[in-house]
């Protein structure tokens, strides 16, 4: 690796792994533009691995393989899993809670699991059949911004190809007065947003306390109605809010692909194509997710 690095963006891969990578009967399409992605990607048919600790050992391979300074585990299939890996390599890992925030003891449960040891919270706002400005969930923003945890909202398209495209949460907008409700929350929008790049930007704009993170294929890039690149969208959020809020990230999970390198060299080319600093190209690798951990974990 050419540089100090902490992946932001890692599922651990102890789910329904055979739902999230196609094992299931789906439609043909579907099927073909999953098939066509590991194609492109060069990746690996994916292994079915029911054993945590065998998991996380592999997991913990990977940081050295890659000289990851940290890897920031966002799901792990429920919180308890969470604790048992973050427990077990403290040195390498930090691990976000995960349940739905609409749940009636959604504000307990986030911060039971903090004060256990994980360090921020992931929500998918496709997947919260509330609103996320509904005052119904203010009790869980007050938890989070007391505890002063980065909180991680997946928003925009969601599960590849056949996935959700049309949601009361689908557009990052929604969390516009939450955002100025709750100025010590530093909220993450994932994949540049994940379709909605105006939306995103915009938010970005009013909201300081509002980053984006980079992580994944970001295939979606493919079907906007106007040409778009990874170059481009660095440039953009570059332009719009510098340096100091792009969070680095690369949506890896399952074997035998790991840490997904090819993410990597990906947006490390991109960055320097667009003319970024040595030192710039560090706050996105490296320090801006590092700081906003810094007081929980680091």
């Amino acid at each position: 690796m050419i540089a100090r690095v902490i992946d932001s963006h890692v599922h651990f891969p102890l789910s329904d792994l055979q739902s999230v990578m196609g094992k299931r009967k789906v439609h043909p399409w579907v099927e073909s533009e999953r098939t066509k992605w590991r194609k492109a990607w060069q990746f690996p048919e994916p292994q079915i691995i029911g054993d945590i600790d065998e998991i996380i050992e592999k997991w913990y391979e990977e940081t050295f393989k890659h000289d990851l300074s940290k890897v920031v585990f966002v799901t792990a299939n429920g919180n308890e899993n969470m604790l048992k890996i973050v427990r077990t390599h403290p040195d390498k890992f930090v691990g976000y809670a995960h349940h739905d925030p609409s749940k009636p003891d959604a504000a307990d449960e986030l911060e039971k699991y903090l004060k256990a040891g994980l360090s921020g919270y992931k929500i998918l706002g496709p997947k919260v059949s509330v609103p996320l400005n509904d005052r119904k969930l203010y009790p869980v923003w007050e938890v989070a911004q007391s505890y002063n945890i980065p909180v991680l909202i997946h928003f925009g398209i969601m599960g590849g190809a056949g996935g959700i495209a049309n949601h009361v949460n689908i557009s990052p907008l929604i969390i516009h007065d939450v955002a100025k409700e709750f100025p010590r929350i530093n909220f993450i929008i994932p994949h540049f947003g994940c379709g909605y790049v105006f939306e995103t930007l915009n938010l970005c704009w009013a909201c300081p306390n509002v980053f984006i993170d980079t992580s994944g294929s970001n295939q979606w890039i493919r079907w906007m109605p106007y040409e778009l690149s990874l170059e481009k969208l660095f440039r953009k959020y570059y332009e719009t809010i510098g340096p100091e809020r792009i969070i680095f990230g690369t949506d890896s999970s399952w074997f035998p692909r790991g840490f997904s390198k090819s993410y990597f060299d990906e947006q490390y080319k991109a960055m320097v194509y667009i003319g970024m600093s040595d030192d710039e190209i560090d706050r996105v690798l490296y320090k801006n997710i590092y700081e906003l951990l810094e007081e929980r974990v680091i």
